[in-house]
């Protein structure tokens, strides 16, 4: 489904949340309060707009999401970037200060599974967005 609507779907989203989603984007950004050593993977990515939004401060920010065509519209970002399951992620245990996921935990088979699995990943004292 979100390969079919790639190209198009940053547009439809800022459209359909009446421009909140840049707001939202901003305000996890500075909720983090990033530094420029922590390492962050936003899954559920997309085109990586939210990821561009996080690396702003300087993080290292890894684009994760299972829809390559997603992955594929969000290339011009220039953000490393991985096509990952959010229920299998192919990192090794506590890889990251930070996992955030926008808009997509709503999307995902099993929600409590992803959970464990972010924080798998996340450093002890990292954080979830």
């Amino acid at each position: 489904m979100f390969d079919g609507v790639a190209r198009r779907y940053d547009l439809t989203n800022t459209v359909l949340s009446g421009g909140q989603d840049r707001g939202w984007r901003r305000i996890t950004r500075e909720a983090l309060a990033l530094a420029g050593t922590d390492r962050v993977l936003d899954v559920a990515a997309g085109t990586a707009v939210s990821t561009a939004e996080l690396a702003r401060d300087g993080a290292d920010v890894v684009a994760c999401d299972f829809s390559l065509g997603m992955l594929r519209a969000g290339v011009g970002r220039r953000l490393p970037m991985v096509g990952a399951d959010a229920l299998h992620l192919p990192f090794g245990d506590d890889s990251f200060d930070a996992v955030t996921i926008s808009f997509g935990l709503r999307n995902v088979s099993d929600p409590d599974a992803a959970l464990a699995e972010f924080a798998r990943i996340t450093r002890p004292g990292g954080r979830l967005a």
